[in-house]
């Protein structure tokens, strides 16, 4: 399966599955939506976006009498296009981090920390052996490249890549300054690394930091879905001993006591009576107990997907068979698994949980690669065993796939008070 998620495949398709909803689904927006600030990674990504943008817009305009006092020591050809590479790519991860649009962002880091690597190389290649004794602009900003890098790579990755934009920024800084004021290289990428080196590693330790944090909350989430599904088994089950007790081991006690006397007989027929003719109730969940463990159950699996939740004020009332909750857990949690399994990178997931006096329903979408779901074999189980199959096995529940391939793919599962 690859749960994915996207207006197409849904705009022409009939809601007849999802009853009194607030909001078609035609409508709730996903695709190249805003990435929510859910996840501390994510938040910290940003910060550091805005902050490297910010930078790298500050020192374009403290550098720009630089800039032009530069263009005599290289060919006529380097400068416009170093400045575009240099400074392009951070401008554009500023406006990306404001705008929350981490794909764009991300793209943007990567550019902006392997454009400056390529104006370093290409300045060595355009230079024209002159000096100048205003420094040069191109050396003033390998932190602020690192940082970027950061954003997009491991924390050993980005050491290095430390390392190589300042010993690239010291030597065209080297070559380009008269000498009697160049100095000793050695010396300078020492002293430079030694200072960026506090606050690239400050950087790298924030991040990598959030990510312990994302994963301490992922383990949270599962654990208060777990402990939500097992107090609700355990009320069950009690009930469950309760008539037991009570009726059939009284039973049988009193039938092993008193023999095959007419007391005994009567008691049996009363406790068969019970048994069949009186279901145990079932253990009934507060609506907003469920949702509080379909959201948990979904975000446990991936902390990605904005969760949506739409209540009407009428579903205040609403009480729904703990079973009906366990088994909407586990079919939202295999849809997001298989979205995060299948749907392909840079995927946008949404699940949204509405309920209003009789009903509930989740939708899970993504806008990924989509698929074919007439063509998925049947060895493969995840839909028709933990989706399908199981919520249309219970009174009142009903589920859905939409997919086309390259369009995305849209679950929704539902259940209404039966009667």
């Amino acid at each position: 399966m690859t749960p994915a998620t996207s207006p197409a495949p849904m705009a022409g398709t009939p809601n007849s599955d999802i009853p009194n909803s607030d909001i078609p689904i035609s409508d709730i927006p996903i695709g190249d939506t805003p990435i929510s600030d859910d996840a501390a990674e994510t938040r910290i990504e940003r910060l550091f976006g805005i902050v490297v943008g910010s930078s790298y817009l500050v020192y374009l305009i403290i550098l720009s009498p630089s800039i032009v006092s530069n263009t005599d020591l290289v060919g006529r050809w380097w400068t416009v296009p170093a400045v575009a590479v240099v400074f392009g790519p951070p401008l554009m991860l500023l406006g990306a981090a404001i705008g929350r649009h981490r794909r764009v962002a991300r793209l943007a880091a990567t550019a902006t920390a392997y454009g400056y690597l390529v104006a370093g190389i290409t300045w060595l290649l355009a230079w024209n052996h002159e000096s100048s004794p205003v420094t040069l602009w191109y050396s003033m900003v390998p932190a602020f490249a690192a940082l970027a890098a950061a954003i997009v790579m491991p924390a050993r990755a980005t050491i290095g890549y430390l390392c190589a934009a300042v010993v690239l920024a010291c030597t065209t800084e080297y070559l380009a300054r008269p000498d009697d004021k160049a100095g000793v290289l050695p010396l300078s990428v020492a002293f430079t690394l030694s200072f960026t080196l506090l606050f690239v590693a400050a950087g790298v330790m924030t991040l990598r930091t959030a990510r312990l944090l994302d994963e301490t909350r992922t383990g949270t989430y599962a654990a208060a879905a777990q402990t939500a599904a097992t107090l609700a088994r355990q009320a069950h089950r009690s009930k469950i001993d309760a008539l037991l007790h009570d009726w059939v081991i009284s039973t049988l006690l009193a039938a092993g006591r008193q023999g095959n006397v007419e007391s005994v007989r009567q008691q049996a027929l009363i406790t068969l009576d019970k048994l069949d003719a009186q279901p145990l109730p079932a253990t009934m969940v507060p609506v907003r107990a469920a949702l509080t463990q379909l959201r948990a159950g979904a975000l446990a699996v991936d902390l990605s997907p904005r969760v949506e939740t739409l209540t009407r004020p009428e579903a205040a009332g609403l009480a729904i068979p703990a079973e009906v909750v366990d088994v909407l857990d586990a079919a939202v949690s295999e849809a997001v698994r298989n979205s995060v399994l299948h749907a392909g990178p840079d995927v946008t997931r949404q699940v949204t949980l509405r309920a209003d006096a009789r009903s509930l329903t989740v939708d899970v979408l993504d806008d990924g690669c989509g698929f074919d779901p007439a063509a998925v074999p049947p060895h493969r189980l995840g839909v028709a065993v933990s989706v399908l199959r199981r919520v249309r096995a219970l009174d009142g529940g009903a589920a859905q796939v939409v997919s086309v391939p390259g369009a995305g793919t849209a679950v929704h599962l539902s259940w209404v008070v039966p009667g």
